[in-house]
């Protein structure tokens, strides 16, 4: 398998990744079955997202390795999406509960994540900003991992120091991510040494995504007060997600091939495409029933959609006055 393979179809690993989540926050509608069982490991959807991002972020750093302009390329793409929506679910509890001036500047600066504030908006943006801020160091350290043995023993730290917040529950839910997201950064960092991945490595990814869901199976049946305490339920997810986006990607570049999968990979570019808004939008309003939840999801995200494109054409003209002048 090519690299370029992996990382061309990252827009529809992104997608995949959106509809897990939702099918995840819907599973309360779903009848008690094994099914049901599973659908509470589609939460890993995340560790797909956090994957793809962290090698769009090596590439992004290996173009120009200036902290300041990585955060302000980040910032252009966040932050339109996520004020407006944040100012609106600020207002909202603000009108309903109520929320106090601390706990609403901490969601405003996207830092509710790391504090035992309520009410706080999800951790995952929380998450977001200190995976950027790492970035120059992580992005330094993937590209000396040049061996398997580096990089194993560089994701082993990063595990060891989530091991070190088990049972803060408002640090462990972010900090058993940061391995996925190095783990993408290897895997760029990779690409940039070679072409492609053995038949072997790619059947092992593959072999992987099995392996880990069994190992998630074991931990939700016999230690399920630890599955939040010691981040059990998201450990499994660093063999899956890698394997996981590998065989998005083949089954990507397969489909291509035919006219009806040629449209539904562009299916998956657009969906991809909005994956930031639709889980923004589809988390702040809450859990409402599976037949509401969908369609007003699908009305708010092209609702917010609409205002960031606005902002970013805002933000794009004063920049260029400001060049011009």
């Amino acid at each position: 398998m090519r690299f370029d393979t992996l990382f061309r179809w990252r827009k529809q690993c992104m997608a995949a990744a959106i509809v897990l989540i939702l099918l995840y926050h819907l599973k309360g509608a779903w009848p008690d079955s094994p099914i049901k069982t599973l659908a509470s490991f589609f939460y890993g959807g995340v560790d797909l997202f956090l994957f793809v991002s962290g090698a769009g972020c090596f590439f992004s750093w290996q173009r120009d390795r200036d902290p300041a302009a990585f955060l302000r390329r980040r910032a252009r793409r966040i932050l339109p999406v996520y004020l407006p929506f944040i100012l609106v679910w600020i207002a909202a509890q603000a009108a309903g509960e109520g929320i106090g001036p601390i706990a609403a500047l901490a969601n405003l600066f996207a830092v509710q994540g790391f504090l035992e504030l309520r009410p706080a908006f999800n951790w995952y943006i929380s998450a977001l900003w200190l995976c950027y801020l790492l970035t120059p160091w992580l992005a330094a350290l993937a590209a000396r991992s040049d061996t398997g043995l580096r990089g194993a023993a560089a994701t082993g730290a990063l595990l060891l120091l989530s091991a070190a917040f088990w049972y803060d529950h408002e640090w462990i839910i972010i900090l058993t991510r940061l391995p996925i997201f190095f783990v993408g950064m290897l895997f760029a960092a990779e690409s940039m040494r070679r072409e492609r991945l053995t038949k072997t490595e790619t059947a092992l990814l593959l072999f992987l995504i099995p392996a880990g869901a069994i190992l998630l199976w074991e931990f939700a049946k016999y230690w399920p007060g630890q599955l939040w305490d010691c981040g059990l339920h998201w450990y499994p997810f660093l063999l899956i997600a890698p394997g996981a986006c590998a065989a998005i990607a083949l089954l990507s570049s397969w489909l291509e091939r035919f006219t009806a999968g040629r449209a539904f990979n562009r299916a998956g570019d657009f969906l991809g495409g909005l994956t930031f808004e639709i889980y923004l939008t589809h988390l702040g309003l809450g859990e409402l029933p599976a037949r509401l939840l969908l369609p007003l999801t699908v009305l708010a995200t092209a609702l917010l959609h609409g205002v960031s494109v606005l902002l970013r054409r805002a933000l794009e003209r004063r920049q260029r006055v400001r060049v011009d002048a």
